[in-house]
């Protein structure tokens, strides 16, 4: 899905996950969704966020 509406290969969306992963020291996707929501205000900063800023994690 996300090589789809990206409109480039699945490979090239497996390769650049692996790289994400690798660098924030997780070993699956769900780790990696996880890691995102956990730091999500540094990631995508207050009223920068295009899906809307999602509640601070408690």
């Amino acid at each position: 899905m996300i090589a789809r509406r990206l409109g480039i290969a699945e490979r090239t969306v497996k390769a650049h996950l692996t790289g994400i992963m690798g660098k924030v020291g997780v070993s699956s996707r769900l780790e990696a969704a996880l890691f995102a929501y956990a730091h999500h205000e540094l990631i995508c900063p207050v009223g920068q966020c295009p899906l809307g800023h999602l509640p601070k994690v408690q």
